[in-house]
């Protein structure tokens, strides 16, 4: 698969994690939620959060992944590894699973935990798929980046983040 194909497996498995979020938030929106606000409020922190993942790397390929003219946000040629991509590998990917898990604190229910479940599940294997595309593509670049960004961690990856600025600035 180049840049830009996408294959049919991998667009079905695209829309169903998609779908998944759509139907968490239409729970939420409509459904009657569980007694806790303690996981309410922790669901709402990891809505808010999932923002800060999921919008930068739009700008952040576009302006540094060397993307043609005219060609998508995602058709980099380059490996971009800075800011939120400087933190985890897949900030997208981890602002879905956010939203997921926020949804699904929020309601309390067993159905919208489970559905929780798969979206999670469904977003992870998207993220290890990418992963084996990105080392095809980018080769030794992308496996030094693997070693030194977490794919998922943030509070690793932006400790890692840290020190290697001050180290930097040294």
């Amino acid at each position: 698969m180049t840049a830009g194909t996408v294959s049919p497996r991998r667009c079905a498995f695209d829309w169903f994690a998609a779908a998944t979020v759509v139907a968490l938030l239409i729970v939420d929106l409509f459904i009657e939620r569980g007694a806790s606000s303690s996981l309410y409020v922790a669901g709402t922190v990891a809505l808010l959060l999932s923002i800060a993942f999921f919008v930068p790397p739009f700008y952040l390929l576009k302006k540094h992944g060397e993307v043609e003219q005219g060609r998508s946000y995602f058709e980099t040629n380059r490996l971009v590894d800075r800011g939120v991509y400087g933190i985890v590998r897949h900030p997208q990917y981890l602002g879905y699973i956010l939203l997921v898990v926020g949804f699904t604190l929020r309601c309390q229910r067993i159905s919208t935990t489970l559905l929780g479940v798969v979206g999670v599940l469904m977003f992870y294997l998207q993220a290890v798929r990418e992963e084996r595309f990105c080392l095809r593509q980018l080769g030794a670049n992308y496996a030094a980046y693997q070693a030194k960004v977490p794919r998922f961690n943030f509070v690793l990856g932006a400790a890692r983040y840290l020190r290697r600025a001050v180290a930097g600035s040294t």
